[in-house]
Formats: structure tokens, C-alpha cells, sequence
């Protein structure tokens, strides 16, 4: 299945299959000679080498970037490590990066790739359910900050997204919950199939489940490339989840944070935005389903206290995504003094 994202920035296919045999034509890094494949150290034992034969198949020289896996690599150190890798081999503004792995890994990849020499073209070659389903889509790259998480990046759209939903076979289950945490949270904005598939059972309806996650985001990107406005729907959940990774040190994973974070706000919107409750208790249900958590270890002071560094703060203020029901959320802009009592399910009408 092939899936057109028109960003006002530039188009491109994301291609998603069980079992991709050829690389090369569906890369679109048109006039590239040279191809780095950034890469985690779980990952390239993997499937580099099955990459790497393939695009060499396809003519380009290819170079591999490994950094250590997990979110503590998404930092200065790291991006500048591949910036360095990339102006020591001699790449041109016409060669490419390819991101092959996770979130991680398609976050500092993307970034570096939007700043070498102002820009070179990369390739998202997503490996969890996580990635495939939405950090690999929409252009958003960044590393994070001793004061916070993706404090630093750009948009910069990827020229090609291949999705090899046999790479999900290889996931520990922990990485296939972490996905799970993310769609959970489409299933809200959304509702309709995607609810009901996940509700039916992930695993028997993969490669459908990826496509509608994927094309969910595809139409909120197109509208609103840049976050001003409908894209902050995406953000569900991650007000709490952000704050809650922080606090971890980062020892939670994302997927995690954001199914709790999607629970917090809900029971928070059923008392400040008429959310039905049945809608609450049919997401927590779902969230138990897969072993998700559904609350957070950290108090709603805690929290809230970490809102003033989240990139959706806005002064005193902070872009705060609710829901009134499935399949209807919107971004309201709610006071920081007043997010420990939201998420206490304490605050006034919204």
C-alpha cells in the first residue's frame, strides 16, 4: 500500500508492506551518490546488512552511523557526532541520509539531516510500531535538551517512508506495547475503524491499522504542516507524557507515557470538557487490554510544575489538547497555574 502525503514543503510516498524486496525504487534521493544509513546498535545487527546490500544493488555507496540505542542519544553530542560522519566522508547537498530504526533514531537523523549543509534529503526506514505509525510522517526532527524533550529541531520533510511491517516481528514486547500507546492515542482522536480494529486485536489487522495511523496523520499534515493550529491535535496526551519521561529520566518509554497521559486527560476532560464517561472508561479498558498504564507515579504538581519547558508552553500558558469525546479533541490554551488541577480532574469548565 502506497500512501501520498502532499506537505505544502514537498510530497512524498510512504510505502507500507509485509516484506519489501526492493529499495531502491522507492527512495526517490534522486542525483545521490552516497547514502548514510543512521542507525541504533540493536537495529544494525538487524537488518544493515540487508539494507546496505540492497542499496549498493541500487548503485549508491553506502556508510553506516551507529549510535547507541534509547533516548538518552537524542542529544547535542550525538547530532553533531553525525554532522562530523557526514562532512568527514565528503557528503554533497545532492547525497542522502537514511534513518533506519526507531524514533530515535528518525528524529536525530532527520535533524541532522535538515542542518547539514542546510539540508540534504533523507529517507525514513521505520523498524517499530512506534515509528511506522507516526514519528516517520509529518517532517518533525529534534533532539532533546537538558530542560526538556525535542527543544531543538526543525521541520524538514523526508523524500521517501518505507514501512516493512516484517520488521515487527523481531520486537520485543515491551517496544510492540510502546506503538500501541501511540495508536491508542489515534483511536481517540479519531474513533471509527481504528478504535475498533485495536479494539478487535492489533495483531490481526497490522498492516490496516499502520495505513489508517498513517493516513490520520497525513491529512492533519497537510492542512497544517507547521503546527499552528489542527496539528496540535496530535498532541494528546503529551502534555503529562513529556513531563512524565522528564521526571523518569527518561526510563519511560514514550508509547507508555503517552497511554497514561491519554487516560490523565480524559478523566480531566470528563469534569472540565463533558467527555462522555463511557468514553473514558472504554479507552482505559483498551489501555489494560495491552498492559498500558493508565495514571502516572508523579503528582499533578510535579507535573504541571514541568509545563513551562514543554515546547507547546506559550508564556504562562500552555496548548493543552482535550477531549469532549472520541473522535473529537481540540487545543485549548489553559493557564500553567492551572494544570495541576486538570490533571487532578479538579478544574473549572473548559
Amino acid at each position: 500500500m502506497v500512501i501520498r502525503v502532499e506537505a505544502p514543503s514537498g510530497g512524498y510516498d510512504v510505502t507500507i508492506a509485509n516484506g519489501i524486496s526492493d529499495y531502491g525504487a522507492l527512495l526517490h534521493a534522486d542525483g545521490a551518490e552516497k547514502i548514510a544509513v543512521i542507525t541504533d546498535d540493536n537495529v544494525r545487527a538487524l537488518y544493515f546488512d540487508k539494507v546496505e546490500s540492497k542499496l549498493t544493488k541500487a548503485g549508491y555507496k553506502v556508510y553506516a552511523c551507529t549510535i547507541q540505542h534509547g533516548e538518552g542519544s537524542k542529544n547535542g553530542g550525538t547530532y553533531l557526532n553525525i554532522l562530523e560522519f557526514l562532512a568527514e566522508r565528503s557528503f554533497s547537498r545532492r547525497d542522502a541520509v537514511l534513518a533506519l530504526g526507531g524514533g530515535v533514531v528518525g528524529d536525530i537523523a532527520g535533524f541532522a539531516a535538515a542542518t547539514y549543509m542546510r539540508g540534504i534529503k533523507y529517507i525514513q526506514m521505520p523498524t517499530t510500531l512506534l515509528s511506522m505509525t507516526d514519528s516517520s510522517v509529518g517532517g518533525k526532527t529534534a533532539i532533546d535538551l537538558h530542560a526538556g524533550k525535542n527543544l531543538a529541531g526543525a521541520f524538514w520533510q523526508p523524500v521517501s517512508v518505507i514501512a516493512d511491517t516484517q520488521t515487527l516481528n523481531t520486537l520485543p514486547q515491551e517496544e510492540i506495547k510502546n506503538g500501541l500507546g501511540e495508536l491508542i492515542k489515534y483511536a481517540v482522536i479519531e474513533g471509527g475503524e481504528i478504535l475498533k480494529l485495536l479494539e478487535d486485536g492489533w495483531d490481526k489487522h497490522v498492516e490496516r491499522i499502520v495505513a489508517l495511523a498513517v493516513d490520520i496523520k497525513r491529512r492533519i499534515v497537510e492542512a497544517d504542516e507547521k503546527e499552528n493550529g489542527l496539528r496540535r491535535v496530535l498532541n494528546l496526551g503529551h502534555t503529562p507524557a513529556h513531563a512524565a519521561e522528564k521526571l523518569s529520566g527518561y526510563s519511560m518509554p514514550h508509547g507508555f507515557a503517552v497511554a497514561a497521559g491519554v487516560n490523565i486527560v480524559m478523566r480531566a476532560s470528563a469534569v472540565s470538557c463533558g467527555c462522555p464517561k463511557k468514553d473514558v472508561a472504554r479507552i482505559k479498558k483498551l489501555c489494560k487490554r495491552y498492559g498500558l498504564p493508565t495514571s502516572l507515579p508523579y503528582t499533578p504538581e510535579a507535573m504541571s510544575a514541568e509545563a513551562s519547558h514543554d515546547k507547546k508552553a506559550d508564556g504562562d500558558y500552555v496548548n493543552l489538547v482535550v477531549a469532549r469525546r472520541i473522535g473529537k479533541v481540540e487545543s485549548v490554551r489553559l493557564p500553567i497555574e492551572k494544570l495541576a488541577d486538570f490533571y487532578a480532574a479538579k478544574g473549572e469548565r473548559i
